[in-house]
């Protein structure tokens, strides 16, 4: 049985035409190319950034705003007959599609990964008191809730925003996990700590170059990105280490329309706890010639964010959701 809501009443692709930079005309309604169709509108065009501003109109993340790169118009349909921009807007597109149209690569550097390492666990030890003497989670001897549940520890999501309250961090955190939840592809939030993550020597980069001036400045400057991935790095492993847990089991499902090519470059890995979340990824895809399906004991220091202590991933999606950080060869697919 899918975790996810659907609708069994969609159109038929036929209804529909393959997105165009055409399309992009505000109030114009279409789907992404995903199984279940998610219906989409346009609310603008952001030629200077090179994004499409587009709302979800269905399913768990109605009215959630995404910013997409125009190149990536030809990851949706529209419906047919919608009104066309203008032949200028369109060149204007264009031009905005060939200025972003540039590559960057960080290598993720030794000797910057071991000096973030050493940070992560001198800020761990101090994790570590911090919950003995105030987390409710640990005060009260409660453990991890059960997967199947999909649902997180209440107490232990309270425990993490004080943490990050304390260390003037969370309106960083509740920003970037509402965005990583909703689409992580969306804008440049999520981009932003790829890239810094790889400047830590945690991740290698390789994507597109930033566009969004925003990027790195104001609160989402460099130096608060890395003090609240470091923050978080050393919460979460002080404790699983607090809990006596070194490894962990996660699952993975996913499908895709051609034989997988696997990313030695990608930051994260989205994977659950549960196996059930992973075996809907794997069910729903069925028409798909590409589907896989399954499930590693993954040491503790991998983990990025988790649904056990993230509030966001116990809102509108109930995943059972762990985000690790990617290693190469970790044989994720």
């Amino acid at each position: 049985m899918s975790v996810y809501q659907c609708s069994p009443d969609a159109a038929p692709d036929s209804d529909f035409e393959p997105g165009s930079l055409h399309h992009l005309e505000p109030g114009n309604h279409g789907r992404m190319l995903d199984p279940r169709r998610t219906p989409v509108s346009v609310v603008e065009v952001l030629v200077d950034t090179g994004f499409i501003v587009l709302r979800v109109g269905g399913f768990e993340d109605t009215g959630a705003i995404w910013r997409v790169p125009l190149e990536e118009i030809d990851h949706y349909q529209f419906a047919r007959g919608c009104d066309c921009a203008p032949d200028a807007a369109v060149a204007e597109m264009r031009h905005a599609i060939e200025r972003f149209d540039r590559e960057m690569v960080i290598e993720a550097d030794a000797a910057d990964r071991l000096e973030t390492a050493e940070m992560i666990e001198r800020l761990g030890v101090s994790a570590v008191d911090w919950l003995a003497e105030r987390s409710r989670f640990d005060q009260e001897e409660r453990w991890l809730p059960d997967p199947a549940t999909l649902h997180g520890d209440e107490a232990l999501a309270t425990d993490f925003e004080t943490y990050m309250r304390e260390r003037g961090l969370w309106d960083i955190e509740e920003a970037f996990a509402r965005q990583f939840v909703s689409n992580p592809h969306s804008g440049e939030v999520v981009k932003g700590h790829r890239i810094v993550l790889a400047e830590l020597g945690l991740a290698s980069y390789a994507g597109s170059i930033v566009r969004d001036p925003a990027t790195f400045t104001g609160p989402w400057e460099r130096g608060r990105r890395a003090e609240h991935i470091r923050a978080r790095l050393a919460f979460l492993r002080a404790l699983f280490a607090r809990l006596g847990l070194e490894r962990v089991v996660l699952w993975r499902g996913l499908s895709a329309e051609t034989p997988l090519q696997l990313d030695q470059h990608r930051t994260f890995v989205s994977t659950s706890f549960a196996e059930v979340v992973a075996r809907s990824h794997f069910d729903d895809s069925a028409g798909r010639p590409t589907r896989v399906l399954m499930c590693q004991s993954v040491p503790v220091d991998r983990l990025f964010m988790t649904y056990l202590e993230t509030g966001a991933m116990n809102d509108r999606f109930l995943e059972a959701e762990a985000v690790l950080i990617a290693h190469d060869h970790d044989g994720w697919p």
